[in-house]
């Protein structure tokens, strides 16, 4: 690698940093990681418990459309196929979610969801996630029974607030009514779980694993000191991919975050011990909203399983409340950040820096995006 390549900086080694790094690597750039926490990978890191492979912040199920995301998952590890079930606990009973027309009929009131469910059957669902909130939403979707049995309890436990303050803009991409009996949770082409010993921590290490990048980790960088950073890494931009008013102070306030607390347990004397990967419990008689066991997507073949009971309205960042004034914040900051370190060299990317609620695909194809920004910027070859 050439000394006189243009450098990146980037800040934050999570997915959507380390496959900034690895895509710039690849086009001829040098980059230099910076990451707050001892080791890269961020929430998607998978480790093992008494030698049972599982993920600690919970459950993380790798399914897009875009072949280009896919195929670049796939050359940094193998992935084992794998389809997500959801199992829910509604009505006193084990059903499926999403809602399978064979489930209906084994839930009180029975003949009643038919009925308002045939009312609903030709309603546009993305349409009309343009105009409402959330709850009226999901009730134009499926109707009121449905609803408060396996919706709004879930949504206003996870969420912390009444459903009908949400927004419905993200509605389509979380809830569905299927007409069939696919017992699926995602419709698209790609799917499955890494299949090494080390599960998602293998897909970091292979996007690190280039002479391109420098990682260091344990460094805390802000807007106060970030031109020191980029002076000591002589770069020539940088990408962030942290959490905006936390990198800038706050100085304008800060961003609402719901976070959630897994706590795993260790079950030495069961293969499995529930049904799915994930089981929701969105009544308010459990402290907890689900419950994962990675094992269902990891296949691993050994004793024990491991159990992460997920509570919601913990301290961390993990689901940013998606209202206008919260999006308006953001924008803000990201404005004020192109005026402080300079449009020509400030790019943004990922969930963080974005503040958006994706999923895994979408944070790759936002690194994809941005690297291709950067390259165009310092005019690298492709």
């Amino acid at each position: 690698m050439s000394s006189s390549a243009p450098r990146i900086l980037i800040v934050g080694a999570g997915l959507t940093g380390c496959t900034l790094a690895h895509r710039l690597g690849q086009a001829g750039l040098q980059t230099v990681l910076l990451e707050r926490a001892d080791v890269p990978g961020g929430l998607i890191r998978s480790e093992h418990m008494e030698g049972v492979l599982y993920e600690p912040h919970g459950s993380h199920i790798f399914h897009t459309e875009d072949k280009e995301v896919w195929d670049l998952a796939n050359d940094m590890t193998p992935f084992r196929d794998y389809r997500h079930r959801v199992d829910i606990l509604a009505d006193g009973k084990i059903l499926n979610w999403p809602i399978l027309l064979s489930d209906i009929d084994r839930q009180s009131n029975a003949e009643e969801i038919h009925k308002q469910l045939a009312e609903r059957k030709d309603v546009d669902a993305a349409a009309r996630a343009e105009a409402a909130n959330f709850e009226e939403w999901c009730l134009e979707l499926m109707g009121p029974i449905l609803y408060e049995r396996f919706i709004r309890p879930y949504t206003e436990k996870q969420w912390g607030r009444p459903a009908r303050e949400l927004s419905a803009q993200w509605a389509p991409r979380r809830v569905s009514v299927r007409w069939n009996n696919d017992p699926y949770l995602f419709p698209d082409p790609y799917q499955g779980w890494p299949a090494g010993a080390n599960g998602y921590t293998d897909l970091i290490d292979g996007l690190l694993a280039n002479n391109a990048t420098q990682l260091r980790t344990g460094v805390d960088v802000t807007l106060g000191n970030l031109e020191q950073h980029m002076r000591e890494a002589n770069a020539d931009a940088v990408v962030l991919t942290c959490p905006l008013y936390v990198f800038t102070g706050a100085p304008f306030g800060e961003l609402e975050w719901r976070g959630i607390l897994v706590r795993n347990v260790h079950v030495p004397h069961v293969e499995y011990a529930q049904g799915a990967m994930v089981v929701n419990y969105p009544g308010a008689e459990f402290p907890f909203i689900r419950i994962h066991e990675t094992k269902h997507a990891s296949g691993q073949q050994c004793q024990g399983t491991v159990l992460g009971f997920e509570f919601t309205n913990a301290p961390t960042r993990y689901y940013p409340i998606e209202l206008p004034r919260n999006r308006e914040l953001n924008n803000r900051y990201q404005d004020f950040l192109r005026e402080q370190i300079g449009p020509e060299r400030t790019y943004f990317a990922g969930r963080l820096a974005n503040y958006l609620y994706i999923d895994m695909d979408d944070c790759r194809r936002q690194a994809i995006d941005a690297s291709a920004e950067v390259l165009h910027a310092v005019r690298a070859p492709a």
